[in-house]
This record gives C-alpha cells, structure tokens and sequence, in this order.
C-alpha cells in the first residue's frame, strides 16, 4: 500500500515535530538535573568567591543571619608526613607548615627539592576560619566532604567529629574508605578550626581532591538531598529501562540489540550508584570500598564494549570490523585486570585506559553515527544528537578525573540522554514494527475474508449437493428398510394364520369335515380376516419405524378433541351392552374461552388411531354389563418444556393383565391374551403402532392393571394454557 506524497511529507513533519519534542523534553530534565547537582538551593546558598589564604578563610565581614554555603578552597596549612591533632597546635613551639591549594591531589605539591609528592603517604590539612564577632551564641554549622583520598579523620574545634576508614602510616595499617559525607558541628563566634588527617596508600588519587562546602545544617541538608535524589532518579532510570528491554528480549528473542541496550543501561546504573554520592556504600554499609571501586571502573569499561557492539547491532552497514575486533580484544583485557589487581594497581592505568581505549571508541562511536545520519538510517539523527550531549560530558569526566577540572562527575547525565535517544529509537522502531504488523494482518485479513467467502460458496455448494444426496441416499435406505421389514414380518409373522387356512381348506376338499363344513368355512373367514388386518398392521407399523409416515401436527383445544373422540364411539360401545363413559376434570381447571384453555399440539388422525385401539381392546377384553370410561387429567410436570401434562386413559373392567405381561404387551407380536380364546386374539401389533404414535408426539403410553379387576391404559401428551387464533374471531 504506497501513500500519496503529502501522506508522505505529513508523516515526515509528524515525526520530525515529535522527535524535536522529545529531545527537547529531555535537554528540560537533564538540565533540572544538572542545576540541582551543580547549583543547588540558590535561594540559600552562595558559593562566595572568598578563597582561605595561608591557612586563613576570612569571613568576619559575613553579618548575615543566615550562613551562605561556602566552598573551602584556597591555601591550606598542609604537614607531610605529620599525623596531627589538635593539640598539637597549642605547644609552645607548634610545627611549621607548608601552605598548599585545596583541592588538588598532593601528588600537585611541590617539596623544597622542587620534586612532587608520591601518591602514597599521609598528611594533615588544617583550616582556621574566622566567623562574625556578632554570633553571641554557637550555631549549628554543616561541613559536607565529597571525596578525600583514601581514608581521614576530622576534628573541628578541637573535637574528633568523624571520618572515613582508617588513617595509617603504611598499607598494612590503612582501611580505605571515601565516599561523601555530611558532618555537623557546633559553631563559634569568631576563630573555628578544621584539621583533617589523610592517609592513602590504596590508588591514584590523594589528599583533598574535590571542594568541601561549609553552611548551615539546614542547607547542607537539602543540597545533600538533592543530590541523593537526583542520583537516585537517575539509576531508577537506568534500571527500569534495563528491567524493560530486558523482558523485551526474553518474548523475543530475535532483538538481541535489546538485550544489549538492557546491559548497557544495567552498566551505567551500577556507575551511577557507587559513584558521586556513593548510594551503594548507604544501602550496603559492609560493601568493601575495594569492590566498589572495582565496580565502578569495570562498568566503565564494559559499558564502551557494550556500546561498540550496540551500535555494530544497530548499523551493520557502516561498521568497521577490524576497530569491532580490537575494541572486542582489548576491552575485556582491561576488564579482567580491574576485577583480578588491586585498586593501588589498576587505578594507576586510568589515564590510558580514558586516552588509549575510552576516547578511540568515543570517536568510532560517534564516525558510526555521523555516517548513519549521512545515510539516512533511520534513528540515526536522534541517536547522533545524544551521543553528541553523551561525548561532551563523556570528555569532562575524562578531564576531571585525569587532569582534575574543576567540575563534577557528569557522566550519568550525558549517559541518560544518549540511553533516551536510543530507548525512544528503539521505541520507534518496535512502534514501526508494529505498524507494519498491523497493516501486514489487515491485509492478510481482507485475503483470508475474499478466501472465506470463496470457500464458503464452495462449501455451500457442496454442502447441498451433499445434503441431496444425504437426503437421497436416506430414502433409499427407509425403503430399503422398509421392504427388508415388510418381507421379514410377513415370511415370519403371516405363516401361522395361512396354515390354519390351508388346514381347513384342505380337510373341506378331501371331505374330511362333512357335518360341521359352515363352522370351518367361518374359520377360514376370521382367519383370512386377520390375516388382513395383520398385513395392514405391519404395514403401518414398518412405516412407522422407518420414518415413511408424515406427521400433520395441528394445535387443538384439549377438551373439546377428547369429547369429540369419546362421542365417535359411544355407539359401537353400547351395543355390545357395555357402559360407557366420559370423566373429565373438574370445569375451572380448564378456565373459559376469554382467558384461554388447555392446548395440545398432535395429529389428531393419529392420535384418534391411538384412542380407537385402546377402544377396541377394552372391547375384546371386557364382558357384557361392564365399563368402559374415558378419564382425562391434567399433571404438573415441572421439568418438562411445557410444564403440564394431559393424561388420557381408556379405563376397563375386563380380565385384566398379569404383571409380567404388561411392560411386553407394548412390543410387536406380544398378546396377553395368548391363554384365552381365539375371539380375544388380535393382530399383537395394535400397542407397538400406539408407542410409535406416541414416540412422534413426544409423548409416552402405558399401562396399570390387576388380573380380575381390568385394566387402564394411558397415554401422555405435553399441554400448556393459551389461546388459538380463532378463539380471537369467536
């Protein structure tokens, strides 16, 4: 499906819109962020541009209030090789000092030989600060230290307030630690002195190397907090984009450069949380500093392997295979001696590792992105944007551990806005996928639809070519049934009337009976005649069973259909001198014609068959002067469809039925009467045609008896109250 091409340059100002708003929402936080690392609490804190001059920080013209936050630079007094406290500044002859700039790395400092100081060593930094006459009382003052190399104590106002590790003379006596670290004190009105005891003899960096900042304990707090939570905000980011395109890997497995964006932004959380204000060493106090330092250099070097197989993912095109080898090679090299030397061994390769290894792959990184974006690969423009922003932090942490620039660690901030460019690239190019899923399934959709109509006509076609000869084939087969039946019946069923026939025929030719010949002759008669009926009756019964008898179903009034039925045979009943009767329910249970009566749907021609053999064999069973009654009831039958059930019962007084006879009685052929006379005998097949009838009513016949006392039959017909169309014309 091609578009039109202002469908196409409207998407393109679409996109070009929405990714200029996304970078810009990014530049909007990362800045917040950076403010709040570098300029926090403005309202409050002033970083005077006041400097300590030999070993002095004059701030005796400060009347204000409130105390601005101040940065403790300038010259302090510095004693190497003299572990010092405080009283050792009241002796009458008190040591000389030299007076050196905090902070920079001691390793800066000059000895009277003019040769500099060795990274390992130990040293005491003292600072007297000279506060307003005017504060009558103490306040609550805040020194906040961020990094001093490796482990120091502080006393202020001549009170041990804290430190970090343990101070020692040599390596063996010497416990690292140095993370930042927020000390309270107790201020006075006029001199206040600071002196901190140094020691490092653990890696490269040494003495005061990042600015202390004093204030009040209140704005010392919140720049504190700030900071934490910026930091805090940052590895949360890292975090839930690597949890996401993690699990973006594991449904599918085929974004392999997912899983590496996943580690990447992993890598860069774990920088990000054992540097700057050092949030692992808080939520793990007992993390030995050793293994968080070696954290934090092999997460930098990972993260450039990472990055060079990222962007080799994502361009395959515009790689460089030999600089990917190389970059593959070294870089591992680099992360086994972080995580198999000490940090006094590894830390020492820092500044060639950033010159000879990081900045080579900066600069692949960032050619790869540049030829991309000149190739017009997709994403390639916005992930050139972040990488640039990523690049120019990326250099001032370079320079800021190498050379020490006055500046802060920045480079989780230039990390989070490259990771964004490449999560809101990916993004577009699982939302592409998508679209073209989507198009891909509309279009095989409107194909399956063509297909399923097309096998749907087919299906229709062949589906009533098949249903005729279903239909066909399921007639010849009910007359095949019905003929094999018919001649089964017949050859088995009719041979023994035709011998009594042929018996009495025979005896009147030969001239054996002479005297009683009308008797015979009238055998034959009734013999012939139920052999008639017999052949009727099979007739009727197989085409009952093979479906050959079409049922015309009517909806009829119940009451008036019984009377009806009872009054066609009231005559034939009492000239046999038998009593016969009607008993219906009582008036008010079949209601009037305005409210409607009971109603039965049947094929009354049927179901006067059904009625007319009951009859007749309540005739043949029932002496002179007996009753024959016709009952019809109703029955509630709650788990029928209709809910009511019509009894109809052809009650006699005859001779009754055994009860081992009267479940048998309803099957081809079978005659209770088999003991009695001939005149009782029928055709057997009279109740199976009834239980058929009934069977295509969804009925049911049965029957209750005792010998001696007669016998009822009764059939089940579903009844329900209502109204016929002519009730409404009447």
């Amino acid at each position: 499906m091609k578009l039109i091409p202002s469908a196409r340059s409207l998407i393109r100002k679409r996109t070009f819109l929405l990714r200029s708003l996304f970078l810009l929402v990014i530049a909007t936080g990362i800045l917040m962020i950076y403010i709040s690392k570098t300029a926090p609490l403005t309202a409050v804190t002033d970083h005077a541009l006041i400097s300590a001059e030999h070993g002095v920080l004059d701030m005796s013209d400060r009347s204000d209030s409130i105390l601005p936050n101040v940065t403790l630079d300038g010259e302090w007094e510095f004693y190497w090789r003299q572990l010092l406290e405080p009283i050792d500044f009241q002796a009458a002859a008190p040591p000389v000092p030299a007076f050196e700039q905090v902070p920079e790395p001691w390793i800066s400092y000059q000895q009277d030989n003019d040769s500099f100081l060795p990274n390992e060593g130990y040293a005491t930094y003292r600072l007297r600060i000279l506060l307003p006459d005017e504060r009558s009382s103490s306040s609550t003052l805040a020194l906040y230290s961020k990094s001093i190399a490796s482990a120091y104590r502080i006393w202020i106002n001549g009170q041990l307030q804290g430190g970090n590790g343990t101070v020692g003379k040599d390596h063996f006596s010497e416990s690292p630690k140095s993370y930042p670290k927020v000390i309270y004190f107790e201020s006075h009105p006029g001199w206040n002195e600071i002196v901190i005891q140094v020691s490092n003899f653990s890696q490269r960096n040494s003495g005061i190397w990042q600015s202390m900042e004093l204030g009040t304990a209140e704005n010392i707090s919140w720049l504190r907090i700030l900071h934490i939570a910026a930091q805090s905000g940052i590895v949360g980011i890292f975090g839930v984009m690597a949890l996401y395109y993690g699990l973006v890997y594991l449904n599918r497995r085929k974004e392999f450069s997912a899983l590496l964006y996943s580690l990447l932004c992993l890598s860069v959380g774990v920088r990000t949380v054992v540097l700057g204000e050092s949030t692992a060493l808080y939520l793990l106090p007992d993390l030995p500093w050793e293994w968080a330092v070696k954290a934090e250099y092999i997460s930098v070097a990972l993260t450039a392997l990472l990055l060079i197989l990222f962007i080799n993912r994502e361009y395959p095109k515009e790689s460089v295979s030999w600089v990917s080898k190389v970059g593959g090679l070294v870089l591992p090299v680099f992360i086994l001696l972080f995580l198999l030397t000490p940090a006094r061994v590894y830390t020492y390769v820092l500044t060639p590792f950033t010159w000879g290894v990081l900045f080579p792959s900066l600069i692949y990184t960032l050619y790869m992105y540049v030829r991309s974006a000149f190739r017009r690969r997709k994403g390639a423009g916005t992930s050139m944007i972040g990488f640039v922003f990523f690049m120019a932090f990326a250099l001032n942490d370079m320079l800021f551990y190498t050379v020490h620039l006055p500046t802060e660690d920045m480079l989780s901030i230039g990390l989070l806005i490259f990771l964004l460019t490449q999560a809101y690239n990916l993004s577009s190019r699982f939302s592409r996928a998508l679209r073209q899923k989507e198009q891909l399934s509309l279009q095989l959709q409107r194909t399956n639809q063509r297909l399923e109509r097309t096998v749907e006509e087919r299906t229709r076609s062949l589906r009533q070519s098949n249903a005729e000869l279903q239909e066909a084939n399921q007639k010849m087969a009910e007359f095949e049934l019905f003929r094999v039946r018919l001649l089964s019946n017949i050859s088995h069923e009719l041979s023994t009337p035709i011998t009594s026939i042929k018996g009495f025929a025979k005896a009147l030719r030969d001239g054996i009976i002479t005297t009683e010949a009308p008797k015979y002759v009238n055998r034959i008669y009734t013999r012939s005649l139920l052999l008639e009926r017999m052949i009727h009756d099979l007739i009727e019964l197989t085409k009952l069973e093979t479906n050959q008898v079409q049922f015309q179903m009517q909806d009829l009034h119940l009451l008036s259909f019984v009377q009806e039925l009872f009054q066609k045979y009231e005559a034939d009943v009492e000239t046999q001198g038998i009593h016969y009767r009607l008993n219906l329910p009582v008036e008010s249970n079949f209601g009037d014609m305005d409210s409607g009566g009971w109603i039965v749907k049947l094929d009354p021609i049927r179901i006067e068959q059904v009625l007319s053999n009951l009859i007749s064999n309540a005739l043949r069973f029932t002496p002179q002067s007996g009753t024959i009654c016709v009952r019809l009831h109703l029955e509630e039958t709650p788990l029928t469809e209709t809910g009511w059930t019509a009894c109809i019962c052809v009650e006699d007084t005859g001779t009754g039925i055994p009860p081992e006879w009267q479940e048998r009685i309803f099957e081809r052929f079978e005659q209770a009467s088999q003991q009695l006379g001939a005149e009782h005998r029928g055709s057997g097949l009279g109740l199976a045609i009834c239980k058929e009838i009934m069977y295509y009513h969804n009925g049911e016949i049965g029957v209750t008896s005792e010998p001696g006392s007669g016998s009822q039959f009764c059939f089940r017909l579903p009844a329900w109250r209502g109204r016929l169309p002519e009730d409404d014309i009447h």
